[in-house]
C-alpha cells in the first residue's frame, strides 16, 4: 500500500488541478459582465451615439456611470490594465452614497439626496486607493476630482469615434 501512496496522490493532485480548472473557466465566463450597449446595438440595430454624447456630461449620467464603476467594475470602459477597477467593494445599496460623495469632491452636484454619512462611506471603501480628497494619492489611481472623470473621456471618444463611422 505504501508503494501507491506516491502514485495516488500525484493523481489526486491532477484530478483536483483539472476540476478546479474546468470550474474557474465556467465561473469566469458566468461572472463576466455584459455589455449592455452591445446587447441594445443588437437588439435594436441602431446606435445612439449622439444622444448619449448630448446626456455624457450631465449631473444624472455621471452619477449612474460612478455607481456602475463601484458596482460592476471599470473592466467595459477600455482602461489599461493598470486602470481597472474591479467591482463589488461596496454593497450596492452603498454605491449611490459614495456616488454622490465623488459628484461632490469633484465640484458637481448629485441630482438625489443622500445621507451626510456618505463621507464615511467613501473614506472606508475608496479613501484607501483614491485618497480621503479623491485625488488618487499623487497620481497612483484615477483623480476622482478631474473634470471629466477618467472613464468619461474614454467613452466619449468610444461615442465621438462611433459618430464618425
Amino acid at each position: 500500500m505504501q508503494r501507491y501512496l506516491p502514485l495516488l496522490s500525484v493523481l489526486l493532485i491532477v484530478t483536483y488541478g483539472l476540476y478546479n480548472a474546468k470550474t474557474k473557466k465556467e465561473t469566469k465566463k458566468r461572472s463576466q459582465p455584459e455589455n449592455t450597449y452591445t446587447q441594445h446595438l443588437k437588439e435594436h440595430h441602431t446606435s445612439h451615439a449622439r444622444e448619449e454624447l448630448l446626456q455624457l456630461h450631465t449631473d444624472t449620467y455621471i452619477q449612474h456611470y460612478i455607481i456602475r464603476v463601484i458596482n460592476h467594475g471599470s473592466t467595459l470602459l477600455r482602461f489599461k490594465k493598470d486602470e481597472i477597477m474591479e467591482g463589488g467593494y461596496a454593497p450596492k445599496e452603498d454605491a449611490h452614497k459614495i456616488a454622490c460623495y465623488v459628484m461632490e469632491l469633484s465640484g458637481k452636484a448629485c441630482p438625489t439626496p443622500y445621507p451626510a454619512d456618505a463621507a464615511g462611506f467613501y473614506t472606508s471603501v475608496c479613501g484607501g486607493c483614491h485618497g480621503n480628497d479623491g485625488k488618487g494619492l499623487g497620481g497612483t489611481y484615477p483623480d476622482l476630482t478631474q473634470h471629466p472623470l477618467l472613464g468619461i473621456q474614454h467613452r466619449e471618444e468610444l461615442l465621438r469615434s462611433k459618430v464618425a463611422e
